[in-house]
């Protein structure tokens, strides 16, 4: 059996019925021999053009591994099924069982509950806010030390012009 990573866009009406029809799916993988490793409900999200006339969509991530008899049944279902605006099966090496990570860029924990992903733990935000601290101060002073190196070349080319036009100026009497 192999391992295949499947996308669904489903249609933004229909996501009241996406969790029966995940359920179909995910059973159609086991009565056949095959496991299901990870099911992400990513949640509707902005397409990037428009589909079906629709500009948002439900997105679905699965992990499964089966044959290929039961992929091509499940593919046939995905075409017959008019909520699943788009597809897409891609065969990987392995199982994936971790969060992806639009997964987790939207905000969702490892339960599929949402989190606010603006609250963090203190430790983790104390320490971030520290580091930003001395990124800044360092920038600062890279900025200081700049202006010094610049104001010392000022200063040499002025004496420099300043010897050049002495020199100039004694060649003429």
């Amino acid at each position: 059996m192999r391992h295949y990573e499947v996308v669904l866009l489903v249609h933004p009406d229909q996501s009241d019925q996406l969790s029966d029809m995940l359920k179909r799916y995910q059973d159609l993988v086991t009565k056949n021999g095959g496991n299901v490793h990870r099911v992400e409900d990513i949640g509707r999200l902005q397409l990037a053009y428009t589909i079906k006339d629709m500009h948002k969509a439900h997105y679905v991530l699965m992990n499964i591994e089966c044959d290929s008899q039961t992929l091509s049944e499940i593919e046939s279902s995905f075409e017959f099924n008019d909520s699943i605006m788009r597809h897409l099966v891609v065969r990987m090496a392995n199982a994936e069982t971790s969060p992806s990570k639009l997964f987790i860029l939207h905000g969702k924990d490892k339960e599929g509950k949402q989190v606010d992903p603006k609250v963090k733990d203190k430790d983790s935000k104390t320490e971030q806010e520290k580091k930003k601290v001395t990124e800044a101060n360092d920038q600062d002073t890279d900025k200081d030390l700049d202006v010094k190196s610049e104001t010392d070349l000022n200063e040499s080319d002025i004496k420099a012009s300043a010897t050049q036009k002495e020199e100039d100026d004694d060649e003429k009497v």
